[in-house]
């Protein structure tokens, strides 16, 4: 299958979210769909006032947009604000990876600047949180939780918090753990209970904004693609997470460390990864007076590294 003469691969049932649908975002987010991602493209504008302001070079880039909107490899969710009707946190709950191709304005309300930035987590009011194994211990001990993904490190922090004293620890994913495998194994020791075939929708919440429920919508494989049923479930819990693996380290590449150090910008590694790992970056929020194309280059090197980390 082509787009635009473009070669599409097969699905990798992998689910991105890309934050702005300026130069660098649409370039990330058309180069992991013909990857054979999912993409969710999320932008503050309303559809007529994005289609207006498009330059006519990008003409091309808009037909592939169109194209793969059009076979279900993107999906525009329009007025979509980060700091408004858009936290960072559930982003990153409801997707496998997530890029920001948003301006230095919006970058500033994620607190991801400099060398060391808060993780997404609001312990006090048992909201949604994202965070690395070795922050369980810090929080508050849920009775019940949810751990969504299938990658050793959900499993491993489902087991994490049961060995903690958690009460119920469910383990929620779009498909299913590979059968007799280490991942089914270490859960079934550990007394967690998988719940395979469902995806994320949204966190509920009682009058007081805790945490109680997680309503996810039932899935199921088509042909090589994982599609929603349109049923719904709802599964109890008291705290709901997503596990991350270590931050990186400083090895940064000359480029993007001289990028990321002007003022608020976001800061990045050689790979356009940013500190919170699953979380990337490019274009005006790491780099100051960057060009068109530029962008785009940020984009298309992004996709490529999001792609290779979720192949690993």
């Amino acid at each position: 299958m082509t787009a635009c003469g473009e070669p599409i691969a097969a699905p990798t049932g992998k689910l991105v979210a890309v934050v702005g649908a300026g130069a660098a975002g649409m370039a990330c987010a058309i180069r992991l769909a013909l990857l054979g991602n999912d993409v969710v493209l999320y932008e503050a504008r309303s559809r007529e006032r994005m289609l207006e302001t498009h330059q006519p070079a990008d003409a091309y880039e808009y037909e592939r947009f169109a194209q793969l909107e059009a076979m279900g490899r993107i999906r525009c969710a329009h007025d979509s604000k980060l700091g408004v009707n858009l936290a960072l946190a559930d982003l990153h709950l409801w997707h496998d990876a997530v890029f920001l191709g948003v301006g230095l304005a919006s970058s500033r309300v994620l607190g991801l600047s400099g060398a060391a930035p808060h993780g997404l987590f609001d312990a006090e009011r048992r909201v949604a949180a994202v965070c690395a194994l070795d922050e369980l211990p810090a929080l508050p001990l849920p009775q019940r939780a949810i751990v969504i993904g299938a990658s050793r490190g959900a499993v491993g922090m489902a087991a994490r918090l049961k060995q903690l004293g958690a009460g119920d620890v469910t383990l929620a994913l779009r498909h299913a753990l590979a059968p007799d495998g280490r991942e089914e194994e270490v859960a079934r020791a550990c007394f967690v209970r998988v719940r395979g075939w469902v995806a994320p929708l949204e966190v509920l919440r009682d009058e007081r904004g805790r945490v109680e429920a997680v309503r996810f919508e039932q899935t199921r494989m088509l042909g090589n693609s994982v599609v929603h049923t349109g049923g719904f479930t709802d599964i109890a819990a008291h705290a709901v997470f997503k596990a991350v693996g270590r931050a990186p380290g400083p090895d940064l590449e000359a480029e993007a460390s001289m990028q990321s150090r002007e003022g608020d910008r976001i800061q990045v590694d050689g790979r356009l990864r940013t500190a919170l790992p699953g979380i990337y970056a490019g274009g005006g929020c790491v780099a100051a007076r960057l060009e068109a194309a530029q962008a785009r280059r940020h984009g298309l090197h992004a996709a490529q590294s999001i792609h290779a980390d979720l192949q690993a």
